[in-house]
């Protein structure tokens, strides 16, 4: 496996990159704010220190949280849960449709449901997300694979099921789950007019579908969610090789479901590299070309909905090209105005579908952490960006009634202190709220 073939692209185009990077960051992800310092009676306060910590994110950094109380000992439990907490606000729960509904009208909701691996129940979920402050996203409410075997192989006669389905997950979850991948891998993944084989592994369960399913499911599922945004969301293929601006397949479905005015709230863009090692070198053309990847977020960005790079899977052969290879993605995503969130697929290597007769995802070895829980270099690369780099921590001193600073929207804790006098505030510095905040002293 040829590093340097690798990377190439990231380290030829290192001046355009940073460039962008740089000014799309401090454009987009920061913003300037005011602090005025009075007395009680209004009169101008001199002379303070000024102490500003940066809370949590505005900017979601998610991963999938399968792997939640699945592993044999407490010990390993915590530790996946201590690796999660350490760099993501954002978790996605599985509601895949085989697992969470087994037996016709038994959906596994609660803490309590029959255990399966990797298929841990949402309420589960929402109670580990409450205690640590960590906002939720369901998927998928439709995907044409991990259908239920117990549904009809009619199109028309699985609709009542699908129906019920939604019903039931809208009634706990709308506005609880503020986020649901309502239709999955629509153009990416085949519409089979056979009865499925043996040897179609991936695609046992498949059921019949008509093409309008997507424009039937979605209004069906806007109508039940009206508080949860609703994620159109697609495999990797945007930024590959297919990709033909406007008139790219998904692109395409986006802009025609919009244009009915469908609740299409952000475009998902997954970016699983399913590369095997001799064929790592092949995503420098397009996944690992920064110039490359930008055009694909300006091309989307022009629909009017946030982005969200919704799954990520790089593959972890090499420590050092995984660790490269991701600083230089989440900074390029991160600094790019269209993008809200950014989710990684798996934490660790022991986190994976793992392999059994077919296709499996473990084979990649794209987690940020190994099987022992320990952390890799991908981790550690993380962590400086969403903890370090991309945090605002201030410790300043003003000489007038007022102070200017430049931070990184989220929540802080504020405190000025005079002569003594402590005032404490906890203020949401956002983009689109107030810039400008009173102390009184």
């Amino acid at each position: 496996m040829n590093k340097d073939a690798i990377l190439r692209q990231f380290r030829e185009q290192k001046e355009l990159m940073e460039d962008r990077i740089y000014h799309g960051i401090e454009s987009h992800r920061k913003g300037y704010f005011k602090i005025n310092l009075t007395d009680e009676k209004g009169a101008p306060v001199k002379g303070a220190q000024v102490s500003i910590r940066q809370k949590t994110h505005d900017f979601k950094f998610g991963c999938n949280i399968f792997k939640l109380k699945c592993f044999p000992s407490q010990e390993e439990n915590l530790l996946y849960e201590e690796r999660f907490k350490k760099l993501f606000n954002l978790a996605t729960a599985p509601f895949y449709w085989d697992a969470f509904e087994p037996e016709q009208g038994r959906m596994r909701f609660e803490k309590n449901s029959s255990f399966i691996d990797r298929r841990i129940p949402p309420e589960l979920v929402l109670e580990f997300c409450r205690e640590n402050q960590i906002e939720v996203k369901g998927h998928p409410v439709f995907w044409q694979v991990m259908l239920p075997d117990w549904l009809p192989n009619d199109y028309e006669e699985l609709k009542p099921c699908l129906i019920d389905r939604i019903r039931a997950i809208a009634q706990r979850y709308d506005g609880v789950i503020k986020t649901f991948d309502c239709v999955n891998e629509v153009t990416s993944v085949p519409m089979l007019d056979y009865e499925p084989r043996l040897q179609d592994t991936h695609y046992r369960n498949f059921k019949p579908l008509s093409g309008e399913y997507v424009d039937w499911i979605w209004r069906e599922t806007e109508h039940c969610f009206r508080k949860s945004r609703l994620v159109l969301n697609e495999t990797t293929a945007p930024w590959g090789a297919g990709f033909k601006k406007e008139v790219s397949h998904f692109y395409l479905l986006a802009e025609n479901l919009i244009r009915k005015g469908r609740k299409v709230d952000i475009i998902g863009l997954q970016y699983h590299n399913f590369n095997k090692p001799e064929e790592m070198a092949a995503l420098a053309e397009h996944e690992y070309n920064p110039k490359h990847l930008y055009k694909v977020m300006d091309c989307y960005a022009k629909l009017g909905r946030p982005l969200s790079v919704s799954e990520i899977t790089v593959p972890g052969y090499d420590d050092g090209v995984q660790a490269e290879a991701l600083r230089n993605l989440y900074r390029i995503w991160f600094s790019h105005p269209g993008m809200e969130s950014i989710v990684y697929w798996n934490l660790g290597d022991n986190c994976a579908i793992a392999g059994g007769g077919g296709w499996a995802e473990d084979q990649y070895r794209s987690g940020l952490i190994r099987s022992d829980f320990s952390a890799k270099p991908s981790f550690q690369a993380l962590d400086e960006l969403i903890n370090k780099e991309w945090r605002t921590n201030l410790d300043l001193s003003t000489e007038e009634d007022h102070l200017y600073f430049k931070a990184f929207f989220g929540h802080y804790e504020i405190r000025v202190l005079r002569n003594g006098q402590e005032v404490v505030r906890d203020l949401h510095l956002s983009k689109s709220g107030f810039d400008e905040f009173s102390f009184v002293l």
